[in-house]
């Protein structure tokens, strides 16, 4: 049986492990700087990293929810929230760092096709606000 591929907005073929494997890196690094944040999700993240492994469709699905791109209460928005966990010099360089991973996420949703409805919204903010030095 043939590998499918899902098309990107340009009708070009994706990679589908390639996919994956960028998924699971940004995920990796985004667990990673939860984890160092103590940031009450980054179980979470890690769970979805290890669906990657099990179920990748889920995963996709997972990763474009509600739970990571719907306002309040998602993970976008929880990138508001300065991480009070870490010493207040560094948290400046973690906020930039989470909206930089969220961006990240958010373009390789977008490459592989129509996405949440509130991830345009937080990726237009994040770049701006990362223009911005914010």
């Amino acid at each position: 049986m043939a590998r499918r591929r899902h098309r990107g907005r340009n009708g070009s073929e994706r990679n589908e492990t390639a996919d994956r494997d960028h998924a699971r890196a940004l995920l990796a690094r985004l667990a990673e700087l939860l984890h160092r944040m103590a940031h009450p999700r980054a179980a979470e993240v890690e769970g979805l990293l290890a669906t990657f492994d099990t179920d990748p469709a889920a995963a996709w699905r997972q990763l474009d929810a509600n739970a990571w791109w719907a306002g309040a209460g998602s993970l976008a928005a929880d990138s508001l929230l300065e991480p009070t966990a870490l010493p207040a010099a560094d948290r400046p360089a973690a906020m930039r760092e989470f909206r930089a991973l969220l961006i990240d996420i958010a373009e390789l949703l977008r490459a592989r096709g129509p996405t949440n409805p509130g991830l345009g919204s937080w990726l237009l903010a994040f770049r701006n606000w990362e223009a911005s030095g914010v």
